[in-house]
């Protein structure tokens, strides 16, 4: 567990508890979720830690690094962390501190039976990565699992809503033996690069952004850009735009009464039909059918299954 660091203000109450970073949330069935809110500030040395459970873990706010047996990964929010039950990895805060995240843990077992059946290979781990840029789907399970929770029937469907998110994100991440990855050597001051424009297109969303326009801020070639970004991200500047956008959407359609077509031009869409079919692509349904009635498709568990 993180213990409190030493870089951060002390506490004018020295007799104050520290303050624990993790936060049971609630316990059903197959799906455990809690909130972990770090406490390490930035600055702070890395330190050695592992996956106690298969989890997914979605970055509600903050920037933090991540590094596994593959190569270091920046993750700010809307990313997603996958762990590997008895995977160790080290995180690290050179970019900042502070960061939240919902998570969901899971029985391995239950995993590894969706895994199972992705599987090209042999049996290794349910997750092939351990990180993915932002998706609009995996933003909308989020959505509805905090409502659940602040609910007073918060057990009634969170349970689906966790295994239907880990069978998402199983089909984005591949599943088996990971493909070895060269840890090459990041040039000083590349990921405060995309850090730098990740924060530019979360918060200029619906500004018309253009790749020379980022690639200058950046002070990289449109070329040199677009490969670090998405080295860096796993997708594409104007991919991740695109996904920035639609989660915009996911949370002004459940948090809000404004019309779709208003919320479409609200988080930069020029075209209604356009923001109806990238919305479909990327969530699996209309705005107007998640407004209504949240994702379609969500798993059903089996009350045969052992509870965590």
């Amino acid at each position: 567990m993180r213990k409190l660091g030493k870089n951060c203000a002390v506490d004018a109450d020295r007799n104050k508890p520290p303050r624990m970073p993790w936060k049971e949330l609630a316990r059903h069935g197959l799906v455990q979720v809690r909130q972990y809110s770090c406490t390490a500030c930035a600055g702070d040395p890395p330190e050695a830690e592992q996956f106690g459970r298969t989890s997914i873990s979605i970055v509600q706010s903050g920037v933090f690094e991540i590094r596994t047996e593959r190569r270091p990964q920046l993750l700010t929010s809307g990313f997603l962390l996958l762990g590997n039950a008895g995977q160790t990895y080290e995180a690290s805060h050179e970019h900042g501190g502070k960061d939240r995240c919902l998570v969901f843990d899971f029985q391995e077992a239950v995993l590894e039976e969706f895994a199972q059946s992705l599987r090209r290979g042999a049996r290794h781990r349910p997750f092939a990565v351990n990180v993915l840029a932002p998706l609009p789907r995996a933003d909308a399970f989020r959505h509805l699992a905090e409502e659940r929770l602040r609910s007073d029937a918060a057990a009634l469907g969170l349970e689906e809503i966790g295994l239907s998110l880990a069978a998402y994100v199983l089909r984005q991440a591949g599943a088996g033996v990971p493909r070895p990855c060269a840890d090459r050597a990041v040039k000083p001051g590349a990921r405060e690069r995309v850090l730098a424009a990740i924060e530019r297109i979360e918060q200029s969303a619906e500004e018309e952004l253009r790749l020379g326009g980022l690639a200058q801020s950046a002070g990289l070639s449109a070329f040199q850009f677009l490969r670090l970004f998405k080295k860096e991200t796993g997708v594409t500047p104007y991919r991740f735009l695109l996904q920035a956008r639609i989660r915009q959407a996911v949370a002004l359609l459940r948090g809000t009464s404004r019309s779709v077509t208003d919320i479409a031009f609200d988080v930069g869409f020029g075209d209604l039909s356009n923001f109806i079919n990238t919305f479909r692509r990327e969530v699996g349904c209309s705005p107007r059918q998640y407004r209504k009635t949240g994702l379609p498709g969500q798993i059903r568990p089996s009350s045969a299954r052992r509870a965590i």
